[in-house]
């Protein structure tokens, strides 16, 4: 292996995250989490800062990455001005985005952008043995309860893994 995977979040992984009760686990990975300063400054629960002093690297655009945020917000008015922040960045760094928001993902993807979501970070998390398949259906359930909403099919093979592993 070359290191830790690179990772750029969103701030929704952070929720489903904290929803779930897995912050503690997610800094248990061989990851390097990085988030552009005006995502991490939207996160409420847990607060920014605190996920910055767990290991969260926080990253300022450059002024062209900013314009070029800016472009990509009013080409695609659903994504959220933190949300654009963290595709360029993700494309610029050549890094995966780690995002549950779909709208999103939809765009990153068609930018090349490589995509993952919480229920691929919860199976990471198994597979790393840093989290249970009993603790994970746990939490995803507990994700679910505070308005988290995955994708029906790949939420059902995951439990199905789960049950089986």
């Amino acid at each position: 292996m070359n290191g830790p995977v690179r990772i750029v979040t969103d701030a929704s992984v952070w929720i489903d995250l904290h929803d779930g009760g897995l912050v503690a686990q997610m800094f248990g990975m061989d990851f390097e989490l990085i988030a552009p300063d005006v995502v991490i400054a939207e996160i409420e629960e847990p607060s920014g800062s605190e996920l910055v002093a767990r290991g969260l690297a926080s990253k300022e655009l450059s002024a062209v990455q900013i314009v070029e945020a800016q472009q990509l917000r009013s080409q695609n008015t659903s994504l959220s001005m933190p949300d654009a922040f963290a595709c360029v960045l993700a494309r610029a760094s050549g890094t995966i985005l780690l995002t549950g928001d779909r709208r999103l993902r939809a765009v990153a993807e068609h930018l090349g952008i490589r995509v993952h979501g919480t229920l691929w970070l919860v199976h990471r998390m198994v597979r790393a043995r840093v989290l249970s398949p009993q603790w994970a259906v746990k939490a995803l359930e507990l994700m679910r309860a505070a308005g988290s909403r995955f994708p029906q099919d790949a939420y059902q093979r995951l439990l199905r893994r789960l049950s089986g592993d």
